[in-house]
C-alpha cells in the first residue's frame, strides 16, 4: 500500500474511534407478549470519539444480534490489523 493510501485510510479509520464500552445484560421478565419472556438482551453503551468531542452511542441487542456484531467487530480488527 503507498503512503498516501496508509495516510488516507489511517485518518477516515480515526475519525470515529472506539474510546470507551460499558454493557449489562438482562432477562426479559415480563411483558404482553408471552414469547418474549425469559429472552437475553445486551444493553451497549458505546462512547464515540468525533474528531475533537465524544459522542453516546446507546444499543440494545438480542443475544444472536450481539454474536453478529461481535463476529462483525472481530472482523473489522483483523481487517485494520492488515493495514497497520
Amino acid at each position: 500500500m503507498n503512503p498516501l493510501s496508509r495516510l488516507a485510510v489511517g485518518q477516515t479509520l480515526m475519525v470515529n474511534k472506539l474510546v470507551d464500552m460499558e454493557w449489562k445484560f438482562g432477562v426479559t421478565v415480563g411483558t404482553s407478549e408471552i414469547q418474549k419472556v425469559g429472552n437475553i438482551f445486551l444493553q451497549l453503551k458505546l462512547v464515540v470519539k468525533k474528531g475533537i468531542s465524544t459522542e453516546n452511542v446507546y444499543m440494545e441487542l438480542t443475544l444472536p444480534q450481539f454474536y453478529n456484531f461481535l463476529h462483525e467487530m472481530e472482523r473489522a480488527k483483523a481487517s485494520m490489523e492488515c493495514f497497520s
